[in-house]
């Protein structure tokens, strides 16, 4: 009765995300903030990602961002992953923040999936 029909989203980031963010300087900080907000009313917002390798991310989405005034493509990725991948997502869980050259944010989020993937079996 007394709460809103549309609840706020969920969003988690791996503790390895949130380093990841701590290491941008201040500037791309608040752009992260910026994506994190946005992500809260629309799971929706980032780029999804499909058959390009590292296939383990195909299903998960990107934001490109840069700092405020950069001419040129944006050189970080924000990767994340609604969660369940099916009908509304409950959560969007963030997987790696990071430069886009040498497909380093990808490599991580990759790398960060096959990790939570190997933890679930484990614990299956």
């Amino acid at each position: 009765m007394g709460s809103s029909p549309e609840a706020e989203h969920e969003v988690e980031a791996l503790a390895e995300a949130k380093a990841d963010a701590n290491q941008l300087d201040e500037a791309l900080r608040r752009e992260v903030a910026r994506i994190v907000v946005e992500l809260h009313g629309n799971p929706h917002c980032g780029e999804l990602m499909g058959g390009k390798p590292p296939r383990v991310l195909k299903g998960c989405r990107k934001v490109r961002f840069d700092e405020p005034g950069w001419r040129g493509k944006p050189r970080y990725r924000f990767v994340y992953r609604n969660e369940p991948t099916d009908g509304a997502p409950a959560t969007s869980v963030v997987l790696a923040i990071g430069r886009r050259d040498r497909m380093i944010a990808y490599a991580k989020a990759a790398r960060r999936v096959k990790e939570q993937a190997a933890q679930q079996g484990q614990s299956a």
